[in-house]
């Protein structure tokens, strides 16, 4: 199976990740984390190249990152039987370029190829505890962070999964305000587990 996970910066995707990864092997399942950019020459460039480059020519380096990604790691572990959970995938692109001043058309046109995941989870979360939990971090902003406002990101990441629910993408938007990191784990890992009882059984 294939999961990926979005969401604006300081929503807490690293944490719920781990949280539903750590779930998932102790039930059984045989999990690959990954990420993107990649850890590669290319990821490399493509997170040094944020300041230097932008519109349509970032865009093509991050696709081109993104194939590389699919083509190097999550084929290859899909095959092996593996469970996949990617933190960030085509949504980063559908939102960040658009900040970018691409048109969402012009960047599902560099991913129409890409495979669609069997689960893609948005998080989401207020724009005031955004920017609350980003100041906690105490990371430098990145230029997409000190350009755009939450509220935007935010409005570009659900427009993105209404986009890709029309592409046959299954989006699964979660609010991660109030709730602990070990109930909603616990209801994405509920999710993952139908999906594969219906894939185990045939069914569509």
């Amino acid at each position: 199976m294939f999961i990926t996970f979005e969401g604006p910066n300081g929503v807490g995707k690293t944490t719920v990740i781990k949280a539903v990864s750590d779930k998932l092997s102790n039930l059984g399942f045989d999990v690959l984390l990954t990420r993107e950019p990649t850890k590669s020459n290319l990821g490399d460039f493509l997170r040094s190249s944020e300041e230097s480059y932008g519109g349509a020519c970032l865009a093509c380096i991050a696709a081109a990152d993104r194939y590389f990604h699919i083509e190097r790691e999550i084929q290859p572990a899909l095959s092996e039987g593996k469970l996949v959970i990617s933190d960030r995938y085509v949504e980063s692109s559908l939102v960040l370029q658009r900040l970018d001043s691409c048109t969402l058309e012009f960047v599902w046109s560099l991913h129409s190829q890409i495979p669609i995941p069997d689960l893609s989870i948005i998080l989401v979360a207020k724009p005031a505890i955004l920017s609350q939990r980003m100041v906690l971090r105490g990371k430098k902003l990145s230029r997409f962070e000190r350009s755009g406002t939450r509220q935007k990101e935010l409005r570009f990441y659900r427009e993105a999964g209404k986009f890709l629910s029309q592409k046959g993408f299954n989006v699964f938007v979660l609010k991660n305000e109030s709730d602990t990191v070990e109930k909603l784990a616990s209801r994405i890992v509920q999710k993952i587990q139908g999906l594969h009882q219906q894939k185990k059984g045939g069914v569509s």
